[in-house]
């Protein structure tokens, strides 16, 4: 299942956006309606202001998510998918559908490195923290737009849309599919100089005690599938897959890095 996202407007004030998807995640399944409410609290709007909200089940990657639409009185548009057995937030997209336009081929007055600060506020984050994967100024229907895309280290991913003359945002997307939850122990900022990054991924072995710590788990919890080596995009990884009782286990590991680009869970069948 694939499908475009899509968010109208800007709704969320700098750093509301992480604050609200960071406490979107539950200790059991989710009904329906909480998924509805987990969008509404996420978008940091009630229902009182929306035109319309539907929540439909469905899969993805094996998963079993909610995809919630809302529509505001304002004519803001927004996409979620939930995941259904935490509430975790996955992605989300807005679209402004009736955002103001202060003329055709309005001068801009909003900077591309400006828009770059505003993005990465918006998703209550700063630009030294995050890595921009495009940022550039193209016309849309004779009015000047900044597009910006950025993700931060654990690979959650932001795109954005701005308006060149205003600084209004016109359209955001957050994708958290790909997203690495980070390993290491937090140490006290005392201690902070002696923090390690993820270690380098070398042999069959080594990806496996990866993949098992990503699970919590030991070897002898574990019957193992393939495990082997690929290379997706030029760069080497290894990929494999495990079972635990009845959860089967897939993964894909930068061999670089040791960073788990892919992670799967699912009952095995």
């Amino acid at each position: 299942m694939k499908r475009k996202h899509k968010i109208s407007g800007t709704l969320l004030a700098a750093g509301m956006l992480t604050a609200a998807l960071a406490m979107t995640v539950s200790a059991a399944p989710i009904t329906e309606q909480s998924a509805k409410s987990i969008a509404l609290t996420t978008a940091g709007i009630t229902e009182d202001s929306v035109l319309y909200i539907a929540a439909k089940l469905d899969h993805d990657d094996g998963k079993q998510i909610y995809e919630v639409d809302l529509l505001t009185n304002d004519y803001r548009e927004y996409d979620f998918d939930i995941y259904a057995e935490s509430g975790a937030v996955l992605s989300v997209s807005y679209e402004w559908k009736a955002a103001p336009v202060n003329g055709t081929a309005a001068p801009a007055t909003v900077t591309l490195e400006q828009a770059k600060t505003f993005a990465a506020a918006h998703a209550g984050l700063t630009a030294d923290t995050v890595t921009f994967k495009k940022a550039e100024t193209d016309l849309d229907d004779g009015r000047a737009i900044h597009e910006i895309e950025f993700f931060t280290a654990d690979r959650k991913e932001y795109e954005y849309e701005i308006d060149a003359a205003t600084g209004a945002v016109l359209k955001w997307e957050y994708d958290l599919k790909h997203y690495t939850p980070q390993t290491q122990t937090q140490k006290p900022a005392s201690d902070a100089s002696q923090s390690k990054p993820a270690a380098a991924v070398s042999g069959i072995e080594s990806a496996k005690a990866t993949a098992l710590k990503m699970a919590g788990l030991n070897d002898s919890d574990v019957r193992w599938g393939k495990v082997k080596q690929d290379y997706e995009d030029g760069r080497l990884i290894y990929e494999g897959e495990f079972y635990c009782n009845n959860m089967e286990y897939e993964f894909e590991i930068d061999a670089a890095t040791g960073a788990i680009i892919d992670w799967d869970v699912d009952e095995d069948d």
